[in-house]
């Protein structure tokens, strides 16, 4: 005869489990003083990008994290969500392909839809002699928008690069 199994227990300093998370027993969310700029995540995803080895690129995000909190606050939650999107549970699925991306560029920039940077878009996955980026979208979206902008370093903070990602899930498919 099997015995019953014996409740489960917690390691010593863990949550408790018994606590309500709707209820008031967790202490409040720290809060920052601000916001960084976009582009000091984004400069950190280019250095870890060029960096191959695990231990620098783990100090690498380890030497970031410490500035965060030195200079931000203790509140992560606004750089994890961009960092980790896929684990945000708050923010739904954008439902942008690359072919409704390209179309939107197209329209934004606005191009021809006989432009070569149009057709390059449009056929993004088609490799070509002249185009060495076929089959990477960013790449190619970028090399397409960046030949027409003069903005060299973005402006928006990742607070707000936050809440432009929320308005777009929230109005999916809305036009």
């Amino acid at each position: 005869m099997q015995e019953a199994t014996p409740p489960a227990t917690s390691a010593p300093g863990s949550p408790n489990p018994e606590l309500n998370p709707e209820s008031d027993s967790y202490p409040p969310r720290p809060e920052n003083h601000g916001s960084a700029p976009f582009s000091v995540l984004s400069g950190l995803f280019d250095k870890l990008q060029n960096e191959r080895k695990p231990e620098r690129r783990r100090k690498l995000l380890s030497a970031w994290f410490d500035h965060w909190r030195k200079e931000i606050g203790n509140d992560l939650y606004p750089v994890l969500r961009l960092i980790l999107p896929q684990k945000d549970r708050e923010r739904a699925i954008y439902g942008l392909k690359e072919k409704n991306l390209a179309k939107a560029y197209i329209k934004l920039i606005p191009l021809g839809t006989k432009d070569p940077d149009a057709i390059r878009l449009m056929n993004w996955k088609r490799p070509t002699e002249r185009w060495k980026a076929s089959g990477d979208f960013p790449t190619v979206l970028y090399e397409t928008v960046s030949k027409r902008s003069s903005v060299i370093e973005g402006t928006l903070s990742v607070d707000e690069v936050n809440q432009v990602l929320d308005d777009l899930s929230k109005n999916i498919g809305k036009q």
